[in-house]
């Protein structure tokens, strides 16, 4: 057997560092697995994101008519539905995707199939239906390739500030980003989850990273505007999406303790 790319598939998403996608897995659907075994076809990885079916190139070949491998797409990171920005996505419900397709915007390529999953059945039926240009490109060494490309949503960032007993109240304390890429409102006094907080709340929205590369830190003001800052926290870490499910749409909340 000589085996050869018949077609590729590529996951990236602007979360991730590179934008290498982590979060999806391919496999073989067991209602499909037949018509793969029949046309002596294979399903691997290539790298973390890229997956190839492989055809033999010596072999009986495919029927372009009637033939249509079936996928299971599955979600391997839970918090994917919160930095994917994807309207009405619900990951109980089950969707599906018709390869081969082209658009601007992945995920308005997928559509919903069922409010809830069957039991095995992975987050999207992906169905590639083997057209004749399909084959003819790949025995042509040249395989159609898809690349699911999604985006992440935008953002405010939300702190909550839990003072000491003896803290300074609100306007003393101030956030900022050492280069100066987002702006802080003042700190206001709130009361939330039992307790006398200070809130402040970014002025830029920040697309939703793996991993961001602000400076962010926490200082204490003595006397009026423009006078000395007294560290307090030098390093405040970013917030994470789905750590507070009750936060407001739009923002992404982080807590910090004195």
């Amino acid at each position: 057997m000589n085996y050869r790319p018949l077609y590729i598939l590529r996951a990236e998403h602007d979360y991730f560092q590179d934008g290498i996608c982590r979060a999806l897995r391919f496999r073989i659907s067991p209602e499909g697995a037949d018509l793969w075994r029949r046309r002596a076809l294979l399903l691997r990885q290539l790298d973390v994101n890229e997956w190839a079916v492989l055809y033999d190139s010596d072999g009986a070949g495919v029927d372009t008519v009637s033939d249509a491998l079936l996928l299971e797409m599955d979600l391997e990171d839970p918090a994917f539905v919160l930095y994917t920005k994807w309207d009405g996505l619900r990951p109980d419900s089950a969707y599906t995707l018709d390869l081969p397709a082209d658009g601007p915007d992945t995920a308005a390529l997928f559509r919903e199939a069922s409010p809830k999953r069957k039991i095995g059945a992975g987050f999207c039926r992906v169905r590639i239906r083997l057209a004749g240009e399909l084959v003819e490109a790949a025995q042509k060494g040249e395989p159609m390739r898809f690349t699911m490309h999604f985006h992440a949503p935008e953002c405010r960032w939300e702190y909550l500030v839990v003072p000491r007993a003896d803290a300074p109240g609100e306007g003393k304390y101030i956030l900022e980003e050492g280069d100066g890429k987002l702006h802080f409102s003042p700190f206001k006094s709130v009361r939330m989850y039992g307790r006398d907080m200070l809130r402040s709340v970014s002025r830029e929205a920040v697309p939703m990273r793996e991993r961001y590369g602000y400076k962010l830190k926490l200082s204490l003001t003595t006397g009026d505007e423009g006078g000395r800052k007294q560290p307090v926290l030098k390093r405040v870490d970013p917030p994470e999406p789905g750590r507070f499910m009750d936060t407001e749409p739009g923002l992404c909340r982080q807590v910090c303790t004195l």
